[in-house]
């Protein structure tokens, strides 16, 4: 008989045993679906966290309906769809951050690329305004060259083999037009005797002081003889 009392005490006590609230349990899986949510599961892992956040009042309620037993099981489902949803977040977190990384790194490679064609095109646009500006150089230069500096006008002259009084008078040095011979002539009369007769290696003077009157006779003097 005291036998039989013994193990009807016993099974009791078991039978309280497991018939305690799962509150440590409960509280556990609390922190884990919140942590869940703090890890941003309800958007990246939206499917796995909303498991969790079901199985979590689905304990809670059984709790306070006294169904212990089957609040342990739930539990135990809450726990695992919060750390499936937990670490499913952080891998997806983990990918968005490498693809953050990829698209800048692609950014900053096509940047890169830009800077360089850039400064390409900046070398050949200076590259076309220097040639530009020395073909203008080069522009400058052939009409300076075209453009004759005037000759220094000579005072006197020598004779040279073949010259005559109009073609010394024609040269740019002397007077540019072979009309004013006769000026010639008559300043070196104490040389030349006939204008036609002048021979290479004299020394003629040449006259500059002459006013526009004095030249026009001086053409038409040599207009009217016609010696050459």
């Amino acid at each position: 008989m005291f036998h039989r009392l013994l193990l009807i005490l016993v099974g009791l006590v078991l039978l309280a045993g497991c018939a305690k609230p799962p509150k440590a349990e409960l509280q556990d899986t609390r922190s884990v679906v919140a942590q869940a949510y703090t890890s941003g599961a309800a958007l990246l892992a939206a499917g796995e966290y909303q498991l969790a956040e079901t199985a979590l009042q689905r304990a809670e309620e059984q709790v306070r309906d006294g169904k212990y037993r089957a609040a342990k099981l739930t539990i135990g489902l809450a726990q695992r769809y919060a750390t499936e949803a937990l670490q499913l977040t952080l891998q997806r977190k983990k990918e968005l951050q490498e693809e953050q990384q990829r698209q800048q790194r692609l950014a900053e490679e096509q940047a890169r690329k830009d800077r360089e064609e850039q400064a390409r095109k900046d070398r050949e646009e200076q590259a076309r305004k220097d040639r530009e500006e020395q073909a203008r150089k080069d522009r400058e230069e052939q009409a300076r060259k075209a453009v004759k500096e005037p000759p220094v006008l000579l005072v006197d002259v020598e004779v040279e083999p073949g010259a005559t009084l109009f073609t010394i008078a024609a040269r740019p040095d002397v007077y540019h037009d072979g009309l004013l011979w006769p000026l010639i002539y008559k300043a070196n009369r104490d040389q030349i005797k006939d204008p036609l007769k002048i021979f290479p290696g004299q020394m003629l003077k040449l006259p500059r002081d002459k006013t526009a009157e004095e030249l026009a006779a001086a053409r038409q003097e040599a207009l009217e003889l016609n010696l050459f």
